[in-house]
């Protein structure tokens, strides 16, 4: 099951354009790739242009053999594109981060981008050539986390990937109140709890494997130890991913990730491009 419809904002510079490449890697032959741009609603001239410039870049693609379509129009970037996501029925957001801007005004762009309705592909400038045959999906056993499971799947589908499910886990801590001579030893107690962590992960994630599987995704699985954001982004280099994908939030609970805070870490934290959708709490 590929994409109906990617849209790709472009505002004429270089950084920006590094989203094409990815954006024809995962279109089919049904796929329309659209061309999103927008002006001050008080500049119709630079609408004209950005039109103009749209209007080149889409036949540069249809030359190439896709389908491809322009659009701008005044307002704001983020407004506009939630608007037309949901009026058109977009699948896919493919946009590249652009290094020299103003980092809170994009963060922000960035975080109204994503939502529940279509995921976003965020592309690095460091990403370099598209290779998406490996996706990592850290899964914390949360409904947020595993709504991530069909979009990651249909990426995988698209690229013909292969998907690693992980599962970081935190040490355990010594309890205040335990004597030093309590038997077993603390360090032999904490192997012990590691231990039936890592078979309940690894249980859990089999089973989020097996329906990967089943949609005809190979999948392994990977369960680590240490800090969320600092595992998943260990993991991805240990794995050699090409994609991370990750839900933005989560409400937080005792054992369940900050996903805003853990997202925006591992973003800042590697090259990869990472696939992004709005958590939902709802399965």
């Amino acid at each position: 099951m590929g994409y109906d419809k990617i849209l790709i904002p472009l505002d004429g510079s270089e950084s920006a354009e590094l989203a094409l490449p990815y954006a024809q890697k995962l279109a089919g032959k049904e796929t329309t790739l659209v061309l999103f741009s927008v002006c001050p609603e008080d500049e119709q001239r630079l609408c004209r242009l950005n039109s103009a410039y749209l209007g080149l870049q889409a036949g540069v693609l249809q030359t190439s053999g896709f389908k491809a379509v322009s659009h701008t129009e005044p307002g704001d970037l983020a407004d506009r594109i939630k608007e037309y996501v949901v009026k058109e029925g977009v699948d896919l957001i493919v946009v590249c981060r652009q290094g020299h801007s103003d980092l809170k005004r994009e963060e922000k762009v960035l975080q109204n981008l994503v939502t529940e309705n279509s995921s976003l592909l965020l592309v690095k400038p460091g990403s370099g050539q598209p290779r998406l045959s490996k996706i990592l999906l850290p899964l914390d056993g949360s409904i947020v986390s595993e709504n991530m499971v069909p979009r990651v799947i249909r990426l995988a589908q698209t690229t013909k990937a292969e998907v690693v499910l992980l599962s970081v886990n935190g040490y355990p801590e010594i309890p205040s109140d335990r004597p030093p001579s309590a038997k077993p030893s603390w360090e032999e107690y904490a192997l012990i709890l590691m231990k039936e962590v890592r078979e309940q992960a690894r249980d859990y994630l089999d089973r989020i494997a097996a329906d990967c599987r089943k949609a005809g995704v190979p999948a392994k699985t990977s369960v680590v130890f240490g800090g969320v954001a600092e595992g998943i982004v260990r993991a991805a280099e240990d794995n050699r991913a090409d994609v991370i994908a990750m839900a933005t939030h989560a409400r937080t609970g005792l054992d369940r990730w900050v996903y805003g805070s853990v997202a925006a870490t591992v973003s800042t934290s590697t090259t990869l491009p990472m696939l992004l959708v709005r958590g939902s709490e709802r399965a």
